[in-house]
């Protein structure tokens, strides 16, 4: 099993794409069950997450930074930049590790990775209000609820945003 500890990080590149959209995919079978509607879970087609991944590699002020095992294929990535909402704050887009390498420490150095990047601005990220997991890691890391909440029409889910403040330098 892949750990934080033997994991690389480095850029994900277009030709992750397909890797990653399979990491993405078996973290939402693997990780959602209970949290997102099944039909939403059953309906998630890997041609579509694959293009969509490859657009945000190419996106201008986002940045993809991927997990590797010792083959060089992702086993986690996360996705994180500007934040269109709040000019001048960052924003963590994703985070997703397999799950043949979670509980290992993979998904939280990803996320200091980000943290790191983006320390001296408002960092800003969605969460399902059900992902108990993802609110304790990221509370674990400085993040609080900010009042933000929404339910997006397709995902029929509710999610909160939290927010963790810019370190002082």
């Amino acid at each position: 099993m892949t750990t934080s500890a033997t994991a690389a990080l480095r850029p994900a590149t277009a030709a992750d794409a397909d890797a990653l959209a399979e990491v993405f995919l078996a973290a939402w079978r693997g990780g959602y069950r209970g949290v997102v509607p099944d039909d939403v879970i059953d309906g998630l087609d890997a041609a579509h997450w694959t293009a969509a991944l490859s657009r945000r590699l190419g996106t201008t002020g986002q940045h993809t930074v991927a997990a590797v095992d010792d083959r060089d294929r992702p086993i986690g990535f996360a996705s994180y930049g500007a934040d269109d909402e709040h000019p001048g704050g960052g924003c963590l887009v994703s985070l997703y590790v397999h799950p043949s390498a979670g509980r290992a420490g993979v998904g939280r150095r990803l996320l200091r990775h980000a943290l790191d990047q983006m320390s001296d601005v408002d960092v800003r990220l969605w969460v399902f209000e059900g992902n108990a997991a993802a609110r304790r890691l990221y509370e674990r890391e400085g993040f609080r609820p900010d009042g933000g909440r929404l339910t997006d029409a397709r995902l029929r889910t509710p999610q909160i945003r939290y927010l963790r403040p810019a370190r002082s330098t």
